[in-house]
């Protein structure tokens, strides 16, 4: 609708649909550290059993930093690009005890997905606001072209001290916050987090629980409540990725008619089991 064909033709090149492939979160190559030591992260993309390696490169990158209980650092000195021989990772310096959040933002990327596609891809991540948008607009009927950028945390434990950072908010547009540690369940095994869109809780977000790293964990899925929180629960041990997407009509953009924001949230759960 407001896309030239020029400016399409350019971005063909390296459009991926979102309907095929548009999860995207942190993998640490190891979310437990027992002694202080170098943490590295890998960067996925999709769905299931559909999984690849994202095409991490500088300039897909707005911000890669590590938060803890005492400050934030910079990783960019620690990007390695994805190539022919690397998958693209990003490695961090030697970090002490504690709990540390990695926090990723990326550039925005332009989508365009004819209407039926579009319909049925705003409708399964619970893009309330678009899918409204467009009926009430009488909109179903053209494709739906998006703004997309990309947002993700991971939590990495080093050592036995649990620090509270974790369950602070580093100021993501769309942002997932556990309201507790992960690897401090109660006896109920429930996880309760919040989520964020600009620093406000966000109702009626889907997220969703998915298991990672042959983890056993039951697949779950919610809306957010009026407080933007939703509860899940976590019976086994093992890494846990929660993902949300939220998106917002757009005007007068020349680009596209509206803007959606991919966020995840990675991090191990321990069991309450003896």
């Amino acid at each position: 609708m407001k896309i030239s064909n020029a400016l399409l033709s350019c971005l063909a090149i390296t459009f991926t649909p979102l309907t095929l492939a548009h999860d995207f979160w942190l993998e640490p190559t190891q979310f437990q550290y027992d002694d202080a030591s170098p943490i590295a992260v890998q960067f996925k993309v999709g769905h299931k059993d559909d999984i690849n390696h994202w095409n991490l490169t500088w300039d897909k990158i707005v911000a890669l930093r590590s938060y803890s209980s005492t400050g934030v650092v910079d990783m960019a000195a620690g990007v390695i690009p994805k190539s022919n021989l690397l998958p693209g990772m990003a490695k961090s310096t030697s970090l002490s005890a504690g709990s540390y959040v990695v926090g990723f933002e990326s550039y925005h990327s332009v989508s365009v997905l004819k209407a039926d596609q579009f319909n049925d891809y705003a409708k399964k991540e619970g893009l309330k606001e678009i899918v409204e948008y467009r009926a009430n607009k009488g909109l179903e009927g053209y494709s739906g072209e998006e703004l997309y950028s990309r947002k993700a945390k991971a939590i990495v434990q080093v050592g036995e001290t649990l620090t509270d950072n974790v369950t602070k908010p580093i100021g993501h547009t769309l942002e997932i916050v556990p309201l507790s540690h992960p690897l401090k369940l109660g006896d109920d095994s429930s996880l309760t987090v919040q989520v964020l869109f600009k620093g406000e809780p966000l109702k009626d977000a889907l997220i969703d629980s998915v298991p990672l790293k042959n983890a056993t964990h039951e697949a779950q899925s919610f809306l957010t409540d009026d407080n933007g929180k939703a509860t899940f629960t976590f019976k086994e041990t093992g890494a846990v990725k929660l993902n949300v997407v939220w998106g917002v009509p757009l005007k007068s953009n020349i680009k596209a008619d509206f803007e959606t924001y991919f966020s995840s949230l990675t991090f191990a759960v321990a069991s309450t089991k003896e």
